[in-house]
């Protein structure tokens, strides 16, 4: 009997994966139609077992690292598929990065799972009127982590705070994050340690005029001068590291990842950005008031006009922005000049990018245009690009909700795991 094993998103397996689940939770188990589907499956990855182009089983692994409805059609039960798609998604955490998976298995198969490395945690419990088990199996440790901060003086006089988030032992390679405008690096420690315990070496930086950093809020001394502390910082890591690192950047701070990426001098071994600053949602006497202001007062900071509740769907996200007192709402004309010219370069020159790249794009981003990234992607190789779009989230995705932001997360960790081979 030969069988095939195909694992892929719920667009492209969803017909066969829920003919299985239908057939086996439905019909069989008696389990009401309306709470065997939900929002989750659009976000999971699947597997679907084939016999002769026939599904015969299949299961889901959700970005948060739980298995579920795993299904196999009666007459397959002692053939070891179960096994087989039990054994692929294992395989797709792991080459993702999880730390641990966790299931909420029907407890006459609790056995199942446990010859498969799952170790029942808990009492047994009821689901759906079916008594249920708790089970988990953790894939590696948490790599410990060694933080740190300094200030690193630079040519032009500027004092930059940065933030390192090392783990213990040799890294299995390195990412340098750029952070937006109005805001700090400080505000991305979570990513940064989620990072750091899969083993990836994180360093940041405050931007001039930013966070902790020298300088006027939100004032630059000249155009390049974002563009030219970020290139004397991925220097310094870069020889830290003894490899070029991947460069992620966040808003403000994609803007100028894209910038760092096109240029041929510098090294990267990959490039992340999340909700790039690649588009503007601008009316045109704004666009004029802004090349004005930048002839006659380039570093006059003005309101940036940022709502901060266009963040995140999550309120504390929300509430923590609009109470930090490292954060900022200040814009001058000469930063806003370099901002849109940035940006209008990098998507005109984006078939010149020679490293792969992931494309993080909040579709409900009311603080940068989501198309400008859309572009820049159509733009570049789609050999190198891999763009995730996402259709209800805000303008940091990685501080949506959890169950939002679990989906990103994976989409990071899936393409990460694929630059680390």
């Amino acid at each position: 009997m030969s069988v095939r094993v195909v694992t892929g998103r719920w667009e492209q397996l969803g017909a066969d994966a829920g003919a299985v689940r239908t057939e086996v939770f439905v019909k069989e188990q008696g389990i009401a139609a309306e709470l065997e589907w939900d929002s989750w499956d659009p976000r999971s990855l699947h597997c679907v077992a084939y016999l002769e182009r026939v599904p015969i089983a299949t299961g889901r692994l959700l970005p948060d690292g739980h298995i579920g409805r795993m299904a196999v059609l009666a007459p397959h039960r002692r053939d070891g598929i179960g096994g087989q798609i039990l054994t692929h998604l294992v395989n797709a955490a792991r080459a993702r990065g999880d730390l641990r998976l966790e299931l909420s298995a029907q407890s006459y198969v609790a056995s199942f799972y446990e010859r498969h490395g799952f170790i029942a945690e808990g009492s047994p419990y009821d689901e759906v009127g079916i008594p249920h088990q708790k089970m988990a199996r953790q894939l590696r440790e948490p790599s410990p982590i060694e933080a740190s901060e300094q200030h690193r003086q630079m040519p032009d006089g500027a004092r930059l705070l940065e933030r390192d988030w090392r783990p213990s032992g040799d890294p299995r390679g390195a990412v340098y994050l750029l952070h937006g405008h109005g805001e700090h690096s400080g505000r991305h420690e979570a990513l940064a340690r989620w990072l750091a315990t899969r083993g990836w070496w994180v360093r940041s930086h405050d931007h001039v005029g930013h966070g902790r950093s020298s300088g006027a809020r939100g004032v630059i001394q000249r155009d390049s001068q974002l563009l030219e502390h970020a290139r004397l910082q991925l220097s310094a890591f870069t020889d830290a590291c003894g490899s070029p690192p991947i460069l992620f950047g966040q808003s403000m701070g994609g803007t100028l990842a894209a910038e760092l990426a096109l240029d041929p001098y510098t090294r990267l071994r990959g490039l992340i950005l999340s909700a790039p600053a690649l588009g503007f949602r601008l009316r045109l006497w704004e666009r004029s008031l802004s090349a004005v202001m930048g002839r006659i007062a380039p570093a006059v900071a003005v309101a940036s006009g940022l709502d901060p509740a266009a963040l995140s769907h999550n309120p504390q996200v929300v509430a923590d922005y609009r109470s930090d007192p490292l954060v900022h709402s200040k814009i001058c004309a000469r930063l806003a000049r370099w901002m849109f010219a940035s940006a209008e370069r990098s998507i005109q020159d984006a078939q010149r990018l020679r490293i792969a790249a992931l494309l993080l794009v909040p579709e409900s981003d009311r603080i940068v245009d989501p198309d400008g990234a859309c572009r820049f992607a159509e733009q570049a190789s789609s050999a190198l690009v891999t763009l995730r779009r996402y259709p209800d989230l805000h303008h940091e995705p990685f501080n949506e909700r959890d169950e939002d932001k679990a989906c990103v997360y994976a989409d990071l960790s899936g393409w990460l795991e694929q630059i680390a081979h």
